[in-house]
């Protein structure tokens, strides 16, 4: 029990300090970078490309993967780099060739992308991952499909235009991946167990969304990082006592582009 407590706090303190230096970390670009450009060592007409919100996407997208969760990432970098491109066209006309390209028309093209880097991602995975039960990619028109029910201790789903109910019988959950594209996911936590050690479900939402259900007992660390959505946790917070105490804890990194997550209890 008392290890269990030390590991928790060891276990908070090395995410709480990460997520601090990165933000320690963007203070400091983005202020030598407005420093520079105040000086004159950066010439004015770069202003357009590092102060921009495509820029911001960029940077966003390296710091997700940086912290492996794959697919957000590359969602950011492929979204940061197709509208700074022409940015970047204009400002360096004799390094980029310019084609002549409406965005309004192509922009369904980073939505190709998307869907490429899930393909890619379900085609090679990761040894952490080979040894989970493994489950049908979903696609479908059709409505709502009745609740799945599971027992293995990992959940790996992938669902496009559709909808899905994952309800999870697992005893020794260690957590596991969700990806959603056009559909609407429910995974439901309530009937499970988390294994001793703190369980990692990385949820991934674009023009969709998430709901996750979760036990009451259980303590939940958010991650997450958005664009134009939002990933919440809506749970009600009977006791303040359970995150301080070893009771099972699970850490969700979530990432929501046009999209929504929600934790529920």
């Amino acid at each position: 029990m008392e290890r269990n407590f030390k590991d928790k706090h060891l276990f908070k303190r090395g995410n709480s300090n990460g997520n601090g230096i990165g933000f320690a970390l963007f203070l400091i670009l983005f202020g030598g970078v407005y420093l520079f450009l105040n000086l004159g060592i950066i010439p004015t007409e770069y202003k357009r490309i590092l102060i921009s919100w495509q820029m911001l996407l960029i940077v966003l997208g390296i710091w997700t993967l940086l912290k492996r969760q794959y697919v957000g990432g590359f969602v950011l970098l492929a979204v940061g780099t197709f509208f700074i491109y022409p940015v970047l066209c204009n400002v360096f006309p004799e390094y980029f060739v310019r084609f002549d390209i409406d965005i309004k028309t192509y922009w369904p093209v980073l939505l190709i992308a998307g869907g490429i880097l899930l393909v890619i991602s379900r085609s090679f995975p990761s040894a952490k991952k080979s040894h989970r039960k493994e489950y049908k990619y979903e696609s479908t028109n059709d409505h709502f499909n009745p609740a799945e029910q599971n027992s293995a201790d990992y959940i790996d789903k992938n669902l496009m235009f559709g909808g899905s109910e994952q309800i999870v019988l697992s005893q020794n959950f260690k957590g596991g991946e969700a990806n959603v594209m056009f559909g609407e996911l429910i995974i439901d936590l309530r009937r499970a167990n988390l294994s001793e050690f703190a369980g990692v479900l990385e949820a991934n939402v674009m023009f969709g969304s998430i709901v996750i259900y979760i036990p009451s007992d259980w303590a939940v660390e958010l991650k997450s990082n958005s664009l134009l959505g939002s990933f919440e946790d809506k749970r009600y917070h009977f006791s303040e006592k359970i995150r301080e105490t070893g009771m099972p804890r699970l850490v969700i990194k979530g990432s929501a582009m046009f999209g929504s997550g929600e934790i529920r209890n």
